[in-house]
């Protein structure tokens, strides 16, 4: 199986959730906080046009393809890897190792009410998983400097982030040599636990999934010396 793909020229992970699992722990105890996001279509689409958004992912420790669509898309996917990526099982083992390993997480959020609908999430599928504490970026005034100052005060081993594409990699970006934590994890915005499909979901991604496909061809016009899938 191809392990690395290329997708508008961001090198994408392509491990099964148990490699991508292994990984994290092999980061586990080293100096260095450890990047981990889960990428979406809309945030490959917008990269074209946000070059903060296309340097944070391409210099993330860990990418975690969020959508069966973006496997579809580079033309890979066993039926494993579009079964896992569907249900979002790496999210679920992430937590379950969290909760195992009695490390501390704080949540953070674009508003109260987001951070109180994951909150009750995450008691109810991970009830012995420590909460470092939580905060609504919708307080800050003029920058994310109290935003930084709540999360250090509480030293977590891990930072969640469910603020949403590109909100989160902006704010990553200007504030990762500030955050005390472990392991940083952003969703961006796409939820914890396992997704729920429907009509609505199955058009959304039909449509996200022709403006990536166009996105890439486009890019493949103007870099045609570009290789895709190669296998690392």
């Amino acid at each position: 199986m191809i392990k690395k793909i290329d997708i508008l020229g961001i090198r994408l992970d392509n491990y099964t959730v148990r490699e991508t699992v292994r990984q994290v722990e092999s980061f586990l105890g080293g100096d260095a906080m450890i990047a981990i996001e889960q990428i979406s279509m809309q945030m490959l689409i917008d990269s074209e046009n946000d070059p903060v958004l296309k340097e944070v992912m391409s210099a993330l420790d860990l990418t975690v393809i969020g959508e069966k669509e973006i496997l579809k898309a580079a033309g890979i996917g066993t039926m494993q890897r579009l079964k896992e990526t569907e249900d979002n099982d790496f999210s679920i083992e992430f937590f379950r190792r969290i909760e195992r390993n009695k490390m501390s997480v704080f949540l953070l959020g674009e508003t109260q009410e987001r951070l109180a609908e994951v909150k009750e999430a995450l008691n109810r599928e991970f009830p012995r998983m420590i909460s470092a504490g939580s905060y609504a970026v919708e307080h800050c005034k003029g920058d994310f400097e109290t935003a930084i100052n709540e999360m250090n005060a509480t030293t977590p081993d891990v930072v969640v982030s469910i603020l949403p594409s590109p909100l989160q990699e902006h704010f990553f970006h200007e504030n990762k040599g500030k955050i005390s934590a472990g392991i940083w994890y952003g969703t961006g915005g796409a939820g914890i636990g396992r997704r729920r499909s429907g009509v609505r979901t199955f058009l959304k991604n039909m449509v996200h999934l022709g403006k990536l496909k166009s996105s890439m061809i486009r890019y493949q016009e103007k870099n045609p010396e570009g290789k895709e899938n190669e296998v690392h």
